[in-house]
């Protein structure tokens, strides 16, 4: 049978929808978080003893598919695993009654999928999702909702002030990581306990965990009681409440944090994790992909699954293993202006595919570093299908052709740095990721001993020359002006300092104890591996990842001839 005629046989599965309110919190000047957690969320589940009663008979799903129903109340069981539509008959009607029998049928019928609004109960996963895509409707942002107890140490984790909790964490790792959005979190609050409601306080636990300060008695960031107790209740919540922007977050920060202190292969498994859990929400294809939920019921909540992917898409850095995400699909846009999205207003969205990177575009900080990251994943793909194809002509044209984006990406990110005035806060992640870019794209083609048998072209000399070039340039004049940022900026508030520009300090490093050990070859090269040493030495006060990265150098033959 084709498949659209099959479709239209098929009873659509229904898409549950709550009032949402996107009225803005308006707080007053110098208040960021209400500081009380004023009521709680309505409870999410049900015992199944609620579900005892038996309906007289089967109903009208299983009855045409001639299927054995359990006549369960108010779905019966197949209804709910299958995720559809579970609808008993009705007695007859009384003679006279103005209520049809179609009205009685709609009445009785239970929307599986959708919460029951007498109880709030949680819906089980539609399992059609997986089976049946043709089968499958979207179901609301707040179907999917199920209730767990808070464990005891969670909440004395937390305090009582979520203030305590979210002050420190939007003034520091929100700085150069906003994909959480300030609006939408404070009227979460405002609105539910989070000692009552899992998916918050699993949030507010893990924007405490990246937020926080190393404790000097701690032995390892591996053994800290907050990374162990955040880990252990993620866990949890990711099995009872899977599809979780909550959880979605906090995987992300749990990533975040253990990419920061070197706990590997955590860090990559986890970035996994929430890669998954962001192509199950349909987040990096809303065109073609399977979406889960229905549309976004507000635009701030649109935009914080947005930065939310994009924050899973930049966590690792440069990797020699493959990407956990896919490409980005056509279409995609950037993030809005961080200023905007700060203060919760709407703001425009630059598509990430341009013909090219504008100095006149109104794009933010977080935007750039998608840009890059995105780059970045072109040359890590680039290099993990460079070791297997067999057509080194489409290798060299597209290694010729990152070259190019590269060095129009380089100017375009780092004329904030460049510009900037003494004493002045500029973003580094993105001038990091583009230094680790280009420096990964370098280390292909600088050696011109390609490991294939076919014909050589004059290219290769002319991309190696490049590379060469490249190399010397980073050395001279990136390397170091993200150095004395990094130094500048950490001296004046380390807890603002990000993980994401250690590789970068630490690739650029190496290039410049290989060029020493070749003599006097770029100048200036001593000193710019001593401003990279004392960056990395600084960020190891506050990322654990800094010090392991901290090359052994002898700096009696680093100096400048």
């Amino acid at each position: 049978m084709p498949a659209d005629v099959r479709s239209s046989n098929r009873s659509p599965l229904p898409s549950s929808g709550t009032r949402i309110n996107n009225t803005a919190s308006h707080l007053p000047d110098g208040a960021m978080f209400a500081p009380g957690l004023l009521s709680p969320e309505p409870s999410a589940g049900q015992s199944p003893g609620a579900y005892l009663d038996r309906a007289p008979q089967a109903c009208r799903q299983c009855s045409r598919l001639k299927r054995k129903c359990q006549r369960e109340l108010p779905f019966c069981s197949l209804c709910a695993r299958l995720g559809k539509t579970c609808q008993y008959p009705t007695r007859r009607k009384t003679y006279g009654s103005r209520t049809s029998d179609e009205d009685q049928s709609t009445s009785s019928a239970v929307l599986v999928g959708s919460a029951p609004s007498s109880n709030n109960a949680a819906s089980p996963f539609p399992d059609a999702f997986f089976i049946d895509v043709e089968l499958f409707r979207s179901v609301a942002h707040s179907t999917l909702r199920s209730a767990y107890p808070v464990p005891a140490q969670v909440s004395q984790l937390l305090g009582l002030d979520s203030n305590a909790v979210c002050e420190p964490y939007f003034n520091s790792v929100d700085k150069w990581f906003p994909f959480i959005s300030k609006k939408g979190l404070n009227l979460s609050i405002q609105a539910n306990l989070p000692a009552e409601t899992p998916g918050l306080a699993l949030l507010l636990l893990c924007m405490k965990l990246a937020s926080d300060p190393p404790q000097p008695y701690h032995t390892s960031a591996v053994e800290s009681t907050l990374y162990r107790t955040a880990k252990s209740y993620l866990n949890t919540i990711e099995e009872v409440s899977p599809a979780s922007l909550h959880v979605f977050q906090a995987l992300v920060l749990i990533a975040l944090y253990e990419y920061g202190h070197g706990i590997f292969p955590a860090a990559y498994l986890t970035v996994g994790r929430a890669a998954r859990l962001g192509v199950l929400r349909g987040i990096h294809d809303r065109k073609n992909s399977t979406q889960l939920f229905v549309g976004p019921p507000t635009w701030t909540y649109n935009e914080e699954e947005r930065r939310t992917w994009w924050a899973t898409c930049i966590n690792l850095g440069p990797t020699g293993l493959p990407l956990a995400t896919p490409e980005p699909a056509r279409g995609n846009l950037l993030p809005t202006i961080d200023e905007e999205w700060s203060r919760g207003e709407i703001g425009p969205n630059q598509a990430l595919f341009m013909t090219g990177f504008s100095p006149e575009s109104t794009i933010g900080p977080f935007a750039r570093v998608c840009q890059t990251s995105h780059i970045l994943g072109r040359v890590i793909n680039h290099k993990n299908y460079r070791k297997d194809s067999q057509n080194w002509e489409f290798i060299l044209d597209e290694a010729l052709q990152l070259n190019t984006t590269l060095s129009a990406l380089d100017s375009y990110v780092s004329q904030p740095m460049e510009a900037r005035q003494e004493n002045e806060t500029v973003a580094t992640v993105d001038v990091a990721l583009c230094i680790s870019a280009r420096l990964a794209l370098y280390h292909m083609y600088a050696c011109n001993e390609p490991d294939v048998l076919a014909p050589r072209r004059a290219e290769e000399t002319q991309m190696q020359a490049e590379c060469i070039v490249g190399i010397k340039q980073i050395i001279a004049t990136r390397s170091p002006a993200l150095a004395r940022c990094v130094i500048q900026q950490g001296a004046e508030n380390l807890d603002r300092s990000s993980p994401l520009v250690i590789q970068s300090l630490y690739d650029a490093a190496t290039e410049c104890q290989w060029f020493l050990r070749e003599g006097d070859v770029v100048e200036g090269a001593g000193t710019t591996l001593r401003l990279l040493m004392g960056a990395l030495n600084l960020l190891a006060q506050r990322w654990g990842l800094a010090g392991k990265y901290n090359p052994d150098v002898d700096f009696s033959e680093s100096d400048d001839h």
